[in-house]
C-alpha cells in the first residue's frame, strides 16, 4: 500500500488527504484509516463496474446503489464499529468532493449507519485494578518504565495514542498535571495522581535517552533503542503484565481508560468533569458510561433481588 503522502493516480484522493490534515486537523491514524477506505472503494468500483472513478469527473458518476454494494461486499462479517468507520470515511470523502464542486450531489448522504449495540466497556473493578498496579515489578529500568506507563494510563484516562505522543515538555510533576493532545489536535490538561506521579519520577530517574536529545521535545516514554515507544508495544506490555499478575480478564490499553471513567463515575464524579478529562467533544459520548453502568446495575438487581421479576429473583428459581 502506498504511503499516506503519495498520490494514487487520483488527484481527488490526494486533495482529500491534504484537506483532512490541514482543515479537519485529523490525526495521522484517522487520515490513514480514511484514505484506506476510500482507496478500497475506488478499487471496488473499478473492479466491479469497469469504470475507474479516479479519472477526471469519474466520482460524479457514483450512485448511492454503488456505495451500498461496496458496503455490503466489504463489510461482510465485520463488526458494526468497523462498518460505521467505513461509512464515515466515505461520507466525509463525498462531502469534500461536493464542497469542492467536483460532484453535484452526495450519494452517501442518505446511507443509514449500522445499529451499534450498547456493550459494557471492558474494565477492571477498583479492587482488581488496585491489586494489579500494586503488584507491578518496578526494580529494573524497563519495569519502572512499564509501571509508569500503566499508572499514567489509569490515573489520567489517556488514550494509548495520546500517551505515546507525550513529550517531556508535556509533563509537570510540580503541578501534578499532563498536557495531552487528543483527537482533532485539541489540547487538554489532565491531573496526574500522586501514585502515578511517583511512578513517573522513578522512571525518569533511570530514563536515559539518546546522546544530544532535546530535553524538552524528546518523547517521554522510550523504547529499548531510545526512540519513542509505540502503541503496539504498550498493548503487548499490558498483556504480559496482566498474565504475570494472574489477572484472568482481557484488558487493552483502552480498557485502562474505560476503568478510569467507570471508577470516577461510580465515585460520584461530575459527568462534565469526566468529559473534560477524557477529551470527549460531546457529552453524549461520555454519557454512555452512565447508561452502561446503570444497565449493569439493573442486570445485577434482576439476578439478585428476590422480587425483581415479579416473583422470586433468578437465583431463587
Amino acid at each position: 500500500m502506498r504511503g499516506e503522502g503519495e498520490t494514487v493516480g487520483d488527484a481527488s484522493i490526494d486533495r482529500f488527504r491534504r484537506y483532512l490534515m490541514a482543515e479537519r486537523n485529523a490525526t495521522g491514524e484517522t487520515v490513514r484509516a480514511y484514505l484506506r477506505e476510500v482507496r478500497c472503494l475506488r478499487e471496488h468500483l473499478a473492479g466491479t463496474a469497469g469504470n475507474d472513478p479516479g479519472v477526471p469527473g469519474g466520482w460524479g458518476s457514483v450512485s448511492a446503489a454503488d456505495l451500498r454494494r461496496f458496503l455490503s461486499v466489504s463489510s461482510a462479517g465485520s463488526e458494526p464499529a468497523t462498518v460505521a468507520r467505513r461509512l464515515s470515511a466515505v461520507r466525509a470523502f463525498f462531502s469534500f468532493l461536493l464542497e469542492m464542486g467536483e460532484i453535484g450531489a452526495n450519494p452517501a448522504s442518505g446511507l443509514p449507519a449500522p445499529r451499534r449495540s450498547m456493550r459494557l466497556p471492558e474494565f477492571l473493578p477498583v479492587d482488581e485494578m488496585a491489586g494489579f498496579l500494586a503488584a507491578l515489578p518496578a526494580e529494573e529500568p524497563l519495569s519502572k518504565r512499564n509501571a509508569a506507563i500503566l499508572e499514567l494510563l489509569y490515573s489520567s484516562g489517556l488514550r494509548v495514542g495520546e500517551l505515546v505522543s507525550l513529550r517531556m515538555r508535556d509533563l509537570s510533576l510540580e503541578t501534578g498535571t499532563v498536557r495531552v493532545t487528543g483527537k482533532g489536535r485539541k489540547v487538554r490538561v489532565v491531573p496526574v495522581g500522586t501514585r502515578a506521579a511517583g511512578a513517573v519520577r522513578e522512571y525518569l530517574s533511570v530514563r536515559g535517552g539518546k546522546t544530544g536529545e532535546d530535553p524538552v521535545n524528546a518523547p517521554l516514554f522510550l523504547n529499548r533503542r531510545g526512540g519513542g515507544i509505540s502503541a503496539r508495544s504498550v498493548a503487548r506490555m499490558l498483556v504480559t503484565a496482566l498474565r504475570r499478575a494472574g489477572v484472568a480478564r482481557h484488558l487493552s490499553p483502552h480498557g485502562m481508560r474505560h476503568s478510569f471513567a467507570t471508577h470516577l463515575l461510580e465515585s460520584g464524579a461530575d459527568l462534565r468533569a469526566i468529559q473534560e478529562m477524557l477529551g470527549h467533544a460531546s457529552l453524549s459520548t461520555t454519557q454512555r458510561y452512565a447508561r452502561v453502568n446503570v444497565s449493569h446495575l439493573v442486570r445485577a438487581y434482576e439476578e439478585a433481588h428476590p422480587l425483581a421479576t415479579g416473583g422470586r429473583g433468578r437465583k431463587g428459581k
